[in-house]
């Protein structure tokens, strides 16, 4: 009988340990899939810090633009990778967000005191990089904005004063501003109800809006969010960036989900072709990331660690690239990596997948030495109890065994 324990425990042991050392090999590999980021430099201002905020791409003509507050708005060729600094397009007043109109052939950018400047950004016309329009919308400042193609209209949010200010994208035309009364942050237009929606960190909450007149429609409170930048989908589903995780929350039916695996988000962006998000998270005391989700109901995929403290990010679909700011005194510019492929989006979680081969492991060796004692094979059977005699036990009593 020993000598069956032995052969089984043998067995089993030359069974288990290839399982271990493959569940501790692939919880070695999850840090072997590192994202090489470059670092592409802005020569106008070499030797500085840069102050950087939204980056926008126009696609179809290859040009990166970032909001530099050090007054300008930076233009990159991203015909090639990587990307190259062609020049700044200089500003009355440094910018904050920017929106792209491509089948107008404008940049709406709106500046610290308080218009939207219409940039041409046609590079077939005679006016290409220069200002052709200033808009004031009557508050100190211009902070994000958003374009809605369908019906051409720019919404700029005037920030801490609560407004919003809507404006013609053809004929620059202001409209009546819209007065929420909190500070806000992200404006974005749905076209699936054709709502506009802004997040406010003061309210805690999102709100719906009718564009046509003005009027709010809802309040979604976020339960403690204090939102910062949103995008939405073309399924509706929001993603919007809180001060210690990323919610996702579906405008048709509710529901909404929670990731803590990216906190301190800002601008959140949306790329349709990949349909993926992209929340810039810059840090002031640990690494600055880019979170990636996607799919469908919304998921988080991966982190990519950036050394820049870059506020937003946006996706090159030529060069499939992920380009965000980076302000480091002697690195001023952009940093840009190529997006984790498949096998790379797992990686993250591959830690995890060796946990769950280790207690696999565990649990595996738990049945044998239970199995051990169900087997009538192999379980020792205990030495039988001496038995009191019958002519032992006490007269008139129970005899007991």
């Amino acid at each position: 009988m020993a000598d069956i324990r032995r052969t089984w425990r043998q067995i089993v042991s030359a069974a288990l340990l290839p399982l271990a050392a493959g569940a501790l090999l692939i919880s070695a590999c999850a840090s072997a899939q590192p994202i090489q980021v470059t670092n592409i430099l802005n020569p106008s201002i070499a030797g500085k810090a840069g102050n950087f905020d939204v980056v926008e791409i126009d696609q179809a003509n290859h040009r990166l633009y970032v909001a530099d507050r050090a007054g300008g708005v930076d233009v990159f060729d991203i015909t090639g990778a990587p990307a190259k600094y062609l020049q700044t397009i200089s500003l009355p007043a440094p910018p904050n967000g920017l929106a792209i109109a491509p089948d107008l052939g404008r940049l709406f950018v709106g500046i610290s005191n308080g218009s939207v400047l219409f940039v041409d950004i046609n590079p077939a016309s005679a006016t290409v990089y220069t200002v052709v329009k200033d808009v004031p919308t009557g508050g100190k400042s211009a902070d994000l904005l958003d374009y809605a193609a369908k019906p051409h209209l720019v919404f700029a949010s005037n920030g801490i004063e609560g407004t919003l200010a809507t404006i013609d994208a053809v004929t620059g035309e202001l409209k009546a501003p819209i007065k929420v009364g909190f500070a806000l942050e992200q404006p974005r237009f749905n076209p699936a109800d054709g709502m506009l929606y802004v997040t406010s960190p003061d309210a805690d909450g999102l709100f719906q809006i009718d564009p046509k007149d003005g009027k709010i429609k809802q309040k979604v409170p976020l339960g403690g969010c204090l939102p910062a930048g949103m995008a939405i989908n073309p399924k509706s589903q929001v993603l919007i960036a809180c001060r210690a995780a990323v919610i996702m929350w579906d405008l048709g039916s509710a529901k909404s989900a929670g990731f803590d695996r990216v906190t301190g988000g800002d601008v959140v962006s949306y790329d349709a072709k990949t349909d993926r998000f992209f929340v810039a998270a810059p840090q002031k005391t640990g690494p600055s990331a880019v979170g990636i989700f996607g799919g469908s109901p919304i998921a988080y995929i991966a982190s990519v660690p950036t050394a820049g403290a870059g506020k937003s990010t946006a996706y090159d679909e030529t060069n499939d690239i992920l380009y965000t700011p980076d302000d480091r005194l002697g690195y001023a510019g952009l940093a840009g990596f190529h997006p984790p492929v498949e096998a790379q989006f797992i990686y993250p979680s591959v830690a995890s997948v060796g946990i769950f081969a280790a207690v696999v492991v565990v649990i595996l060796l738990l049945f044998v030495f239970v199995g051990r004692g169900a087997d009538p094979i192999l379980r020792v059977e205990p030495e039988p109890r001496p038995r009191r005699s019958r002519s032992a036990a006490p007269a008139g009593g129970e005899v007991k065994t």
